[in-house]
């Protein structure tokens, strides 16, 4: 069930059924680590406790991942280096021949102009073409 997303799966066993409890087994932390028994009395509070735990455990593993794998390039050769390592976060004209002339070189494309951002520095140009940039943009490689 774990391959397929299921993000807590309960058992239930003949000796868990005399004892009138459960066995909640997380799909994001494996082995006996993730597992423990709950009283059928509280199985509605513990369920819905459960699953918030594990949708922020993953929120913030996917934010650590995201922040590791994102660089600031600044340069046309730092920005080449970043796409092929994660996310790059580069200052950007904002012109579509740009974004293209970008995609053709590094296979990456613009996946966002972040709606919070921090501001440019006075005198920040496109990584790429050299022109006054327009915002901080987010490239990366599909896979």
């Amino acid at each position: 069930w774990e391959l397929r997303g299921v993000p807590l799966r309960i058992e239930i066993g003949p000796r868990d059924v005399e004892a009138e409890q459960v066995v909640f087994a997380r799909r994001d932390v494996p082995g006996k680590e993730g597992k423990w028994a709950v009283p059928l009395e509280r199985l509605r509070e513990a369920v819905d406790r459960a699953l918030a735990e594990i949708q922020e455990a993953l929120f913030q593993r996917a934010l650590e991942f995201r922040e590791r794998h994102t660089h600031r390039p600044t340069t046309w050769e730092e920005f080449v280096e970043a796409v092929e390592d994660g996310f790059a976060l580069a200052p950007w004209c904002g012109d579509a021949a740009c974004e293209e002339a970008i995609q053709e070189e590094t296979k990456a494309t613009n996946r966002c102009i972040p709606l919070e951002q921090d501001p440019l520095l006075h005198g920040a140009t496109c990584v790429r073409c050299g022109r006054p940039a327009l915002a901080w943009a987010l490239f990366a490689r599909a896979y």
